[in-house]
């Protein structure tokens, strides 16, 4: 591995422990991992800055229960980086949640902060079709277009 991709690695791995150790109390240390125009993108939302990523974080722990989350692995592919989590919580209207998705990151030029964060994971079947009425709908639909 050469010397950019070790660092790109070493910063991915700290990003990856800042999610795995988050707590409103951890939540500002964000800013010492990515840049002034990070952008961080999930199912939901698209977020830019890290103020406004901390200020969702922070909204994650007001609107949910012991919200955790587990990182599996992580990879690098030259400029990219990528996370594999589990993150679960209990949510009011959905009760217990448990999703596993992927996160793709890439990195400042000199690899030593994450620029911008994209979430993969199953919107549709880990979160509206738990929503009561339209979950029905969903499931419905994902059983017909499924290979018998």
């Amino acid at each position: 591995m050469d010397e950019q991709n070790a660092t790109r690695l070493e910063t991915l791995k700290s990003y990856g422990d800042y999610f795995a150790q988050l707590s409103p109390e951890t939540i500002e240390n964000l800013h010492h991992l990515v840049t002034p125009d990070y952008s961080f993108t999930d199912p939901f939302n698209t977020i830019n800055g890290p103020d406004r990523v901390c200020a969702y974080l922070d909204k994650m722990f007001r609107d949910t229960e012991n919200p955790q989350f587990i990182v599996t692995h992580h990879a690098i592919d030259d400029d990219l980086g990528f996370l594999r989590w589990r993150f679960t919580a209990r949510i009011s209207v959905l009760g217990n949640w448990d999703v596993t998705g992927m996160s793709a990151v890439t990195f400042s030029d000199d690899g030593t902060r994450i620029s911008s964060h994209v979430d993969h994971w199953d919107s549709g079947m880990a979160f509206y079709a738990r929503i009561p009425l339209l979950g029905w709908f969903i499931r419905r639909l994902a059983a017909r277009m499924a290979v018998s």
